[in-house]
Formats: C-alpha cells, structure tokens, sequence
C-alpha cells in the first residue's frame, strides 16, 4: 500500500522514534541539533538525528547521551501501543540499543549509572514530552525534516 509521506503509518513512527532523540538531547547544554529527518516509505524508511557535541564527557552529556538512545525506543512503545500504529518491531532500534551497549562496554562512567535508573527517566522524559513529539512527528512525517 502507498501513502501520502504524513499519512504512512511506518514513516510516523520512525519520526516519532527519531523525535524521542531529539527531545533528550536537545535539552542538553553545549548540544547543538544540526538536523533531525527522515526518508524512505514503509517498512523501508530510516531516520536521524545529526548532533554535534561538546568536547568532554562530563556527566550530564554522558547520561544525556544514553537517556537519549532510550528515548528512541520509548518513544516507540508509546507510538505503537496506538490502534492505527503498525505493529511494533523490536528491531527497528537495534542500532541504538547495540550503541548503548557497546558505550556501557567500552567508557568506564557509563557503566557506573544503572540501567534502570536511565530507563525510567527516558521513559518519564518521553511521557512529559509526549504532545510535542506527537505534533513534531506529523511535521516530521510530512516535510521529511524539522528545523531544530
């Protein structure tokens, strides 16, 4: 089936999972958002969220930066427990759930925040934020970018 890119139901939801990004670490002081887009129809379209960051790891750019790559993820959930969603597919943040591990893995100051604690606040960061994202992800959706 095609769609109209604001009426494709697959293309909502990543601009809503790209969305969930934005929202996190656009918050972030010393964080710049350079674009936040999204391409493809159906199952086959993609999104990101180009950020430049600050030098340094302090550590609210280091949890920041994880929140973030939950917040994708949660976004989705939300999105996805909607009726007229498509069917919620795990593997649609397997990038990002792969660089939350491999960052927790590798730098030492991300292993020391638990995971659950960076759960729950992407979860409560995205719930806070919800009608933005919904209204951000139609504008998404339709123009394939937001200006920041």
């Amino acid at each position: 089936m095609s769609y109209e890119p604001a009426h494709d139901p697959h293309r909502l939801a990543v601009a809503t999972h790209e969305l969930g990004h934005f929202i996190v670490w656009s918050a972030l002081p010393g964080v710049h958002i350079e674009h936040v887009r999204v391409w493809g129809r159906g199952l086959a379209t993609e999104g990101r969220v180009r950020v430049r960051w600050p030098k340094g790891d302090t550590e609210v750019i280091v949890r920041g930066y994880l929140v973030g790559l939950l917040a994708g993820r949660e976004a989705d959930r939300i999105h996805h427990d909607r009726p007229d969603a498509p069917r919620y597919r795990e593997g649609g943040c397997a990038a990002d759930m792969a660089t939350f591990r491999r960052v927790r893995r590798q730098h030492e100051p991300s292993r020391l925040i638990p995971e659950a604690e960076l759960r729950t606040e992407a979860a409560r960061l995205i719930r806070a934020n919800w009608a933005r994202i919904e209204r951000l992800a139609l504008q998404l959706a339709a123009r394939g970018h937001i200006a920041p």
